[in-house]
């Protein structure tokens, strides 16, 4: 059933690979768009956020890192791949 909401053409019109990849919360999200139905509220609050912060402790940024590196970056600048 919840596939073919997903995939018909006249519904939410995914193609059958990003149904199957799709969280359970990103189908819920879809639906409840195709139904009109907009949540307003943020699904976690900047406070809760804060506290989930707080509980792992300070850290360094991975910026810092010299060995970070960014998608799609080679480390070698001189490696074309």
């Amino acid at each position: 059933m919840l596939f073919r909401l997903a995939t018909a053409p006249d519904r939410l019109g995914w193609s059958p690979d990003m149904f199957w990849k799709s969280t359970a919360v990103e189908l819920e999200m879809a639906l409840e768009g195709l139904a009109g139905k907009f949540g307003t509220q943020p699904f976690i609050s900047r406070e809760e956020v804060r506290r989930i912060a707080a509980s792992f402790g300070k850290r360094r940024s991975l910026k810092e890192n010299p060995a970070a590196q960014v998608w799609g970056e080679s480390r070698n600048q001189n490696d074309p791949s």
